[in-house]
């Protein structure tokens, strides 16, 4: 009995330590995206989310916020670094990727997501304004299924992730 207990408390320490490594690489990676300013960013979705918002000829109600999630911010990170080494623009990586399948990656397990991207806009102001212009885009800001976003840029590309975990 004695044994048990210490092989269970060496598996818990172990995998206790493990995750945490995990989410500090994931939480420095994330942070490594200083060039923009995610408060603003949060707050300028959230605005528009809180009054309703005509996307094209379609009117969106008011929705619940969203927060920020730094695994989120990762994904959209690797997908604007891609897009601008490669000097291409899609929703689907270079590698054949989906948003879906960079969002796991990261062992994000979503139960939906959408992916906003944008190239050449100087400010967090100017690529929203450009989000919220497109119907489609604007459709993904307004949609109340999706609790967490993460936005990161590289060069002129932007990416947006939104999620909900299951």
């Amino acid at each position: 009995m004695k044994d048990w207990k210490v092989l269970f408390l060496l598996f818990f320490v172990t995998v206790f330590f493990s995750c945490t490594k995990e989410n500090e690489v994931i939480s420095e990676a994330a942070g490594s995206n200083s060039n923009i300013n995610k408060d603003a960013l949060l707050n300028l979705v959230n605005r528009y989310r809180a009054s309703g918002c005509n996307c094209g000829p379609d009117y969106y109600p008011p929705v619940g916020s969203v927060s920020w999630n730094n695994t989120l911010e990762l994904a959209a990170k690797e997908h604007s670094d891609d897009m601008n080494n490669n000097n291409y623009f899609s929703h689907t990586g270079k590698d054949g990727t989906s948003p879906g399948d960079r969002i796991s990656k990261y062992n994000y397990r979503w139960s939906t997501y959408a992916e906003n991207i944008a190239k050449g806009y100087p400010t967090e102001q100017s690529v929203m304004e450009g989000w919220i212009k497109s119907p489609g885009h604007c459709a993904n800001i307004m949609n109340g299924r999706f609790k967490e976003m993460g936005v990161a840029k590289s060069g002129d590309y932007w990416t947006q992730e939104f999620a909900t975990q299951r």
